[in-house]
């Protein structure tokens, strides 16, 4: 069950949520669209600090974001595992390597994520259209070229994310022909993977594979 680009988009659009909020939200501040009970003055007398007001509201955002990825991901992935663990999808594979991600391949994303805060003045109507084109048109590279790996929902879901090689040969096969390993994107609940074991694989997107240790009784009967 490949996820179609119904469900890349949903995860990009969330994965966006902070600066949206935070974009949308000085628009309306700075073009005074605030409701009456809410302007500067009010917020000022309600907490004493404007400072405190900040707080407030990057807190606030950052819990919304939180709950939502948390949410949305889950909704992605449920039931993947159980449908795993009873054999209804995937196939058994060997991990022959693995290793973590590169904090290099978060770096767009994150400067996406964090420089419009800077250098974009949001009380504009035009920056602010110009500034939602642009989330457009990133996303939709993404979701073009499949680039799911380094979407942060899967930071929150209780999952790790790997760059590794897999087979379904045996190593004799993989030794008279190397083409039959794959390299792949590996998400896994386990921190640390046992090359011994099998694991069973359902493909995502692309070379993205959701993973699960095959356990004892669990192999497939040959």
């Amino acid at each position: 069950m490949m996820w179609t680009k119904r469900e890349q988009v949903l995860m990009w659009i969330t994965a966006y949520i902070p600066l949206l909020i935070v974009m949308f939200s000085g628009f309306i501040y700075h073009n005074d669209l605030l409701p009456a009970g809410l302007t500067k003055e009010k917020l000022e007398e309600m907490f004493t600090r404007w400072w405190i007001v900040e707080l407030v509201f990057l807190v606030t955002v950052l819990l919304i974001s939180l709950a939502l990825y948390r949410l949305v991901i889950w909704w992605l992935l449920r039931g993947l595992e159980e449908r795993l663990a009873d054999r209804t999808i995937g196939r058994e594979v060997s991990i022959r390597q693995y290793e973590k991600i590169s904090v290099n391949d978060y770096t767009f994303f994150l400067l996406t994520l964090l420089l419009p805060q800077i250098v974009v003045d949001y009380s504009s109507v035009v920056n602010l259209t110009v500034s939602m084109f642009i989330i457009i048109f990133i996303i939709t590279v993404y979701v073009k070229t499949d680039s799911i790996a380094t979407c942060p929902l899967f930071f929150v879901s209780g999952r790790q994310v790997y760059q590794g090689v897999i087979s379904n040969r045996s190593r004799d096969e993989e030794e008279a022909n190397p083409d039959v390993r794959l390299k792949a994107v590996l998400i896994v609940r386990e921190k640390d993977m046992n090359l011994d074991i099998k694991y069973r694989a359902q493909v995502l997107v692309s070379n993205v594979y959701m993973i699960r240790p095959v356990y004892k009784g669990e192999q497939e009967d040959v």
